[in-house]
């Protein structure tokens, strides 16, 4: 992270399709946002947020609607969604900054960016400059294993 910041965004998301390292590899849309908020300053981490998004191009049978509750959001909501939860979470005006962190690039970069392209979806500003966990966890622990073998305990496993 190159500039100071008050809290720290952490951010995931699920697809219809493959995870983990593959994810965004079928090109599946994204049915789950998913984030936290920690104040960096007083060091306390915030509720779990998460969005369900109905994908657009998915059949789903009414068990399945029920079961996951996906029937809900569009993708064109979730991001302003995100966006009003963060803000009101973090009373942001005048001098306060936050961060938004992913674990690996594939969450913003390979889901999140082509599916709003595609939909014609307007991304809030925030959604353009991350930071990328496992690159900065390299760059502070360069012994540490590759960077598409991290995860959050191997990292764990690095420093304790």
């Amino acid at each position: 992270m190159t500039a100071s910041t008050d809290d720290l965004v952490v951010l995931c998301g699920i697809t219809a399709g493959a995870t983990g390292a593959k994810l965004g590899s079928d090109e599946k849309e994204r049915i789950l946002l998913l984030w936290k908020v920690v104040d960096l300053a007083n060091k306390n981490v915030g509720q779990l947020h998460e969005v369900l998004v109905r994908p657009d191009q998915l059949e789903r049978t009414e068990d399945c609607k029920e079961e996951t509750k996906i029937d809900t959001e569009s993708l064109s909501s979730a991001p302003q969604q995100f966006n009003q939860s963060v803000s009101n979470e973090l009373n942001i005006g005048v001098g306060i900054s936050f961060c938004l962190c992913t674990d690996g690039q594939l969450c913003v970069r390979q889901i999140l960016h082509p599916e709003a392209s595609k939909k014609k979806i307007l991304l809030p500003e925030c959604f353009y400059s991350f930071s990328d966990l496992r690159k900065e966890f390299k760059n502070c622990c360069p012994d540490s294993p590759d960077i598409d073998k991290l995860d959050v305990a191997a990292m764990t496993e690095c420093i304790l």
